[in-house]
């Protein structure tokens, strides 16, 4: 009996020296759990996603003019590297435009949907229409001070408006005039061609090449295009070596057209189609398929040469050209008497933002704007277009090329002009151009009545710039 008493009263003190001695270790326990449920919370919580839809004009499929790369995989590669680095940033791109005839057609359908782009990159003169109607954000939070002084004065005075930067320009270039040297050559005609060192003729001396290589319907001389709207500064550019003729007056503010200068230029052109020198149905062409018949060989000259340049290098390339083709630029003609012809300019390509509710969207935008502009980026964007970039900071892409060895001079010899006469329009310069476009397909009918038609292009398009505010 005596020894159950012990063993109870041993196994009684043993229990609570066990709960004594256990206490700590469950106060432990709790301090551990926690610490680790602080951890957890910490590492849960996810950057704020922010979803962002850029546009820029071009078409699928469509690659840079320097390297052959497509767009889109270029744009992929540069998108990829910034989300990488801004965790929560999702960049949507897209490329659109060119199926719509170089019209703003999609944005402007968007717009009217109340779902356009938050960016989106084209020519200048096309975006000034959104930024006259107060749809884009202001740029001058995309650029740093050093950023801003590293740009050509002149070309971001071009997107610069009362109130800030509407537009943030990339790149520009030369539209010149492209010759096939090999086919002129090999017809034993190589001395018809403009002359070292500045390439200029007259229109005497074009039409003298012109008719010596015709060969229709194997080879014509040239080619015009005018069913829509895009590149018609390949056309304008011709007014350049008439003296006198601009489609429109940045003083004054409209359109002169219609000036017996002008008359005089439109006469020349049309001669060309009455002689059987270009490539009948110029209103039913766009500049693609203008494309077609350069590399095809069945043209021998045209205008739009910077941009042709590399279209035969990748065409040679990728088989698309049968060679050999060796091409020379040169200066449009200019009527005997008359100087040489200024170079045509292209209008800077650039960054542009469509207004923004969320000021933290647009901190975003902004900050990637930043990073597209940047020189390293933006000589890419800018060399892909067959352009040079706007920052005196960036590389030239193009410095041990013989064309821009060429054409620099004669810029700084003879001047350059802007033909696609955005400067100085007040409002609806898309709209007209559609009218430019339809008294182009009007002027390429066999009788067209050239005073008559320019006539009604003026009195149009100087309604339609009438209606600005």
């Amino acid at each position: 009996m005596f020894t159950k008493i012990r063993l109870i009263l041993f196994m009684a003190v043993t229990a609570f020296l066990l709960a004594a001695c256990a206490q700590p270790q469950v106060v432990e326990k709790e301090v551990v759990v926690t610490k680790e449920v602080e951890k957890e919370v910490t590492v849960v919580v996810a950057p704020e996603r922010i979803d962002i839809t850029m546009w820029v004009f071009g078409s699928e499929g469509s690659a840079k003019a320097d390297t052959g790369e497509l767009w889109s995989d270029f744009y992929s590669r540069v998108i990829n590297e910034y989300e990488k680095q801004h965790p929560g940033v999702n960049i949507n791109f897209f490329l659109r435009g060119v199926e719509a005839g170089g019209t703003t057609t999609f944005v402007d359908a968007a717009v009217a949907a109340g779902t356009p782009p938050d960016i989106y990159y084209d020519g200048t003169f096309r975006i000034q229409k959104y930024a006259q109607a107060g749809l884009l954000e202001l740029l001058d939070g995309a650029i740093t001070e050093k950023d801003k002084a590293a740009y050509d004065p002149g070309i971001l005075s071009v997107t610069t408006g009362p109130d800030g930067i509407w537009a943030l320009p990339i790149g520009t270039g030369y539209v010149a005039y492209v010759i096939n040297k090999t086919m002129f050559e090999e017809a034993g005609l190589g001395d018809l061609l403009p002359q070292e060192p500045d390439r200029n003729w007259t229109t005497d001396e074009f039409l003298k090449a012109c008719r010596a290589i015709n060969d229709p319907p194997n080879r014509y001389c040239t080619m015009f295009f005018a069913k829509t709207p895009s590149f018609d500064t390949s056309f304008n550019n011709w007014f350049g070596g008439f003296p006198g003729c601009d489609l429109y007056d940045k003083e004054k503010q409209e359109y002169v057209a219609n000036s017996p200068e002008c008359v005089e230029a439109m006469t020349f052109l049309h001669s060309l189609q009455e002689e059987g020198l270009t490539v009948p149905g110029p209103s039913g062409f766009v500049d693609d398929d203008q494309d077609g018949y350069w590399k095809r060989q069945e043209i021998a000259m045209t205008g739009g040469g910077f941009w042709y340049n590399g279209v035969t290098t990748r065409g040679l390339e990728d088989g698309s050209i049968k060679g050999p083709m060796e091409y020379l630029l040169v200066n449009y003609p200019h009527k005997p008497g008359a100087p040489p012809t200024p170079m045509g300019t292209w209008d800077p390509h650039a960054w542009s933002v469509f207004k923004q509710d969320n000021p933290k969207k647009l901190a975003v935008i902004l900050d990637f704007i930043n990073y597209l502009q940047q020189p390293e980026i933006g000589v890419q964007i800018a060399a892909g277009w067959n352009e040079v970039s706007v920052r005196n900071d960036a590389l030239n892409p193009w410095a041990d090329d013989p064309d821009w060895a060429w054409v620099v001079p004669v810029v700084q010899k003879y001047g350059a002009k802007n033909y696609y006469y955005s400067s100085g329009v007040p409002c609806n310069y898309n709209e007209v151009r559609l009218a430019w476009a339809e008294a182009r397909q009007a002027f390429w009918e066999p009788d067209a009545d050239i005073q008559q038609i320019l006539d009604d292009f003026v009195g149009q398009a100087n309604g339609i710039i009438a209606e600005c505010d």
